[in-house]
């Protein structure tokens, strides 16, 4: 039997309109478009392809019409209607005794007073035109715009409902400065807003159930639940979640915290019912246990964050998925690389928190040729100095690089660790994020950290976001100087440096670039956040001291700075942190990885 190739008539045809003139070829684009269906997704070709046709210079206008009735009759049949009815106005101008446009009219029982602009109004946009508007909107402009009487407040509505957050449980939040997250403590719950969350919760799943377009409008879901919430059970919740998310056809990203049978019965329902699905985010609440994740065909960006347990279920997930996936991140610090499993070649962001060993600082030098975000963190077991020497052109698209080392194996002495990181940074003026956290004390010689760590910074120009560990012999006053000026995020680690709050600010403050609009400091005992911004860093928007963030408030007189908290409840910093930071222009301390 002879074999044809369809791909030779493609070929044919292209060889042929080369020779054509453009008038000739568009009757050819013509005589295609009048033979291809109006549906199975032809829209975008349909619309490029007419756009293309009213481009061309003399233009027949039996074939300008003839493109324009083609592309009315695509729009109606995707639903846009004012569109089209723009389209069948402009033939009704050009040819008024048209008589497929008067067939369209009738068909789809339209009114000619319809198709008529007022003469002297404002341009009306289509409703395809706002959308195409609002899409490139931040958050907080769209929710200003759903108090405009217009059309476009219900686009926002729409937009701002492609993400969606679900709160099944109780949030405890901090309540003193440095104190951490209690479970245990009630106090710590507000009851009125935990209520109200949980109302709005049951609302958003309720619309799911009973409205379709609305549950196909949803692009992004986000469930969240503590295991150590014994207070009340979850059945009536996790019986309308899954009844809710067969009816998320369009979901792409998912993320879900909570207890392993949460998270297990969750994913086997997408799986299920979505298995086109993209992104899949799961922080398990349970220490030491395993979860067997199936199989996702289309997965791209994967995260896993819990503690202990086995992790063989997820590696053989990952195998299963390394053809796929362009962005991983494992947070367990009892776990190895899975090097074996994955695919580092075809990453573009990698984050791993665990056991750091030479086989994966050799793994990924060697062959994460793609990365373009890098984090790494956990106990260090290894003498990886040699590879960065071996290695200081690896990861040529490297931007993002964020190394937390919190301890350091009996056996380990690598004073060349620090000088070999700093000359494998050196060189990289790409490089927007550096992140470098460091065990302080005893432990600093053996890894070799002290000021020259520092002194590789003014070579990275184009650094916006800087992170790292205050080395013991390093001058306070000179470290502000060393801080690249383009940097708008700054975190400093001050378990190594021994001084008096005040006089510390005092010191760094004249060095500080005036583009810094992001202060963190950890490992130090600070009493008022607003100490921080009248003696050190006056020009910022947001301090954070620890796990606690502030706001700045300034009032109308330049000499007065109060500090106030966030805006907003505690969840939107620990949900929302993008959004938030994104609102108060602090984007750059957004850490560029898989989530973000």
């Amino acid at each position: 039997m002879p074999v044809f190739n369809p791909r030779i008539l493609e070929a044919c045809i292209r060889d042929v309109t080369v020779h054509l003139t453009d008038h000739q070829k568009a009757s050819i684009l013509l005589h295609a478009l009048e033979r291809l269906p109006t549906e199975g997704g032809s829209r975008e070709i349909m619309e490029s392809s007419v756009q293309a046709l009213l481009k061309v210079n003399g233009l027949p206008s039996t074939d300008f019409t003839k493109a324009l009735v083609l592309r009315a009759k695509t729009r109606l049949v995707a639903g846009y209607r004012t569109s089209a009815q723009q389209d069948l106005h402009s033939v009704l101008t050009l040819d008024p005794d048209n008589q497929e446009v008067k067939a369209i009219i009738h068909s789809q029982h339209l009114r000619p007073e319809m198709l008529l602009r007022e003469p002297n109004g404002p341009p009306r946009f289509s409703i395809e035109v706002w959308t195409q508007i609002a899409l490139f909107l931040p958050k907080r402009d769209l929710k200003s715009i759903l108090q405009v009487p217009h059309p476009i407040s219900r686009i926002a509505s729409q937009l701002l409902f492609r993400e969606i957050d679900l709160h099944l449980t109780p949030l405890h939040e901090p309540t003193g400065l440095d104190s951490g997250v209690s479970f245990d403590d009630a106090s710590d719950v507000d009851r009125d807003l935990d209520n109200w969350h949980h109302q709005r919760s049951a609302d958003i799943l309720t619309r799911i159930l009973v409205d379709p377009q609305f549950a196909g409008q949803i692009r992004s879901l986000g469930i969240h639940a503590a295991s150590h919430n014994l207070s009340q059970s979850l059945t009536f919740q996790v019986g309308m979640l899954l009844n809710a998310l067969p009816k998320l056809s369009n979901l792409k990203k998912a993320h879900c915290s909570g207890s392993r049978d949460l998270i297990l019965r969750t994913i086997r329902c997408i799986h299920k019912c979505i298995p086109k699905i993209q992104e899949l985010s799961l922080e398990l609440a349970d220490p030491s246990v395993d979860i067997d994740i199936p199989r996702f065909k289309h997965l791209t960006h994967f995260s896993l964050t819990s503690e202990g347990g086995d992790p063989n279920s997820t590696h053989i997930f990952i195998a299963h998925s390394r053809d796929t996936l362009r962005a991983l991140a494992i947070q367990n610090s009892c776990w190895h690389f899975p090097a074996d499993a994955i695919s580092l070649r075809q990453l573009s962001c990698l984050e791993f928190g665990g056991h750091l060993t030479t086989e994966m600082f050799s793994e990924i030098l060697s062959n994460g040729y793609q990365l373009d975000s890098l984090k790494l963190s956990g106990s260090l077991e290894c003498s990886p100095s040699p590879l960065f020497r071996q290695h200081q052109s690896a990861l040529p698209f490297l931007r993002h690089l964020h190394i937390r080392i919190t301890s350091l194996n009996r056996q380990v002495h690598d004073r060349d660790l620090c000088p070999s990181i700093s000359e494998f940074v050196r060189h990289r003026t790409q490089l927007r994020t550096y992140h470098l956290f460091l065990p302080c004390g005893s432990e600093n010689r053996r890894i070799g950290f002290d000021a020259s760590a520092w002194g590789v910074l003014p070579a990275l120009s184009q650094l916006r976001s800087l992170a790292m560990t205050i080395p013991c012999d390093l001058a306070l006053g000179l470290a502000g100087w060393l801080v690249p000026r383009n940097v708008s995020a700054l975190v400093l680690d001050m378990e190594g440096a021994a001084v008096d709050v005040v006089s510390f600010l005092k010191q760094i403050r004249p060095g500080i670039p005036t583009s810094l609009k992001y202060v963190g400091i950890t490992n130090m005992r600070i009493r008022s956040a607003q100490l921080v911004v009248e003696h050190g860093f006056p020009q910022v928007r947001v301090v954070a001291i620890g796990h606690n963030v502030w706001s700045v408030i300034r009032g109308c007189s330049a000499e007065f700075e109060a500090l106030g908290d966030i805006t907003g409840p505690y969840r939107r910093v620990r949900f929302h942190q993008k959004e938030w930071l994104e609102l108060m222009e602090c984007e750059d301390a957004v850490w560029k990885g898989v989530d973000g």
